[in-house]
């Protein structure tokens, strides 16, 4: 009897290790190239007093130097804009939100109307940049034919950021670019925090006009360049950008998360869709065969731990590509795929009921 759930979890096992090594085993660095190109960066900020100093000195340390530094302060409560300026950028200080807008697109939108650059690379204010991250960048877009942007490399410092893994490995499958065409494909999504697009690109399809009241404006305006045959190319952000996501506790990761990741699921492309739901089974059917496995004494026990270690291996090579994450997070991964499946389900309801959560002072929809 206790076989059956052995072949389960052997089953589980290897369905995660294949739908995982094709969800997620695509995922490219930005490589190498000659960058020609003036860049006008622009950093929504809400207060990010905390968090826009170190982005700034990054930024001042690149090989291919920023054209411009626009720093758009959407009515901070903060410092935010005192230490823009110290840090060496332009701040334009955001007007009333309008109706129709969510901050982050009305934020960009006004940044971009200051801007004199060739290329606009938006950069959200907790990033990190290697001195080589924008170069890169520059050459990906191919004389700006192309918009390019990055996933940041999460960076853990406490125990609880471990919870957010399967958020973080999600988001690199679901965007697209890491499948089984990698970068070859055009329908992939941009991901939100780096994102690099021509000035010319960026006018034709409207810009952040057209994803001006989306919580996930990065997925929609990938959207909008496919339309126009602009390729969107995405990477991982590897040892050049960097982000820390949940300074400020538990709570801020669980809004965050919460405040929109369910409603990239409707413009991920389909089989990314499957393939998740296929690797999330297999974990789970791997985690629980086991369990069941051991109760049947030593030899089926023994039999099941394997499969659940197998599955738990694998599974570490992946999360080391999105963050540095522990060991013990993948020893222990049931714990962070119920709080994801949690979380997840709980936004959707929330959704589905006309719940709002509020996000840095601010309801969302």
């Amino acid at each position: 009897m206790f076989w059956v759930p052995v072949i389960v979890a052997w089953v589980g096992a290897i369905l995660s290790w294949m739908a995982g090594r094709r969800l997620l085993g695509g995922a490219e660095i930005l490589p190498e190239g000659d960058a020609k190109g003036r860049v006008s960066v622009i950093i929504p900020a809400r207060n990010e007093a905390g968090s826009l100093p170190g982005l700034l000195e990054s930024l001042w340390k690149q090989s291919h130097p920023p054209f411009e530094v626009l720093v758009v302060d959407d009515q901070s409560e903060d410092e935010t804009a005192d230490l823009a300026e110290a840090g060496g950028a332009r701040v334009i200080l955001g007007k009333p939100l309008p109706d129709g807008w969510f901050g982050k697109p009305w934020a960009c939108h006004q940044g971009v109307q200051h801007a004199e650059g060739d290329l606009f690379l938006f950069l959200d204010a907790d990033t990190r940049l290697e001195p080589e991250a924008i170069g890169r960048m520059v050459a990906a877009t191919d004389g700006g034919k192309h918009a390019v942007s990055v996933g940041p490399w999460h960076e853990v410092k406490r125990p609880y950021e471990g919870l957010s893994v399967f958020f973080n490995l999600l988001m690199v499958g679901g965007i697209g670019a890491s499948g089984p065409l990698g970068n070859g494909v055009y329908d992939v999504g941009l991901f939100g925090q780096v994102m690099m697009i021509s000035r010319e690109r960026y006018d034709k399809v409207g810009g952040h006009a057209r994803v001006k009241r989306r919580v996930l404006e990065n997925f929609h305006l990938s959207r909008f360049l496919w339309s126009q045959d602009v390729r969107c190319i995405s990477y991982i952000g590897g040892p050049l950008v960097r982000m820390r996501m949940f300074p400020d506790g538990l709570g801020q990761m669980i809004r965050s998360w919460m405040k929109g990741f369910h409603a990239g699921a409707g413009i991920s492309p389909k089989w990314t869709l499957v393939t998740s739901s296929l690797w999330i089974s297999g974990l789970m059917s791997a985690f629980v065969g086991a369990a069941v496995a051991c109760l049947g004494g030593w030899p089926t026990g023994v039999a099941g731990l394997v499969a659940y270690a197998v599955a738990a291996m694998a599974l570490w090579r992946h999360f080391r590509v999105v963050g540095g994450f522990s060991p013990v997070n993948a020893m222990f991964y049931p714990v962070a795929l119920i709080f994801y499946q949690v979380v997840f389900f709980s936004g959707i309801l929330r959704s589905k009921s006309g719940g709002k959560v509020k996000w840095k002072g601010r309801d969302v929809d």
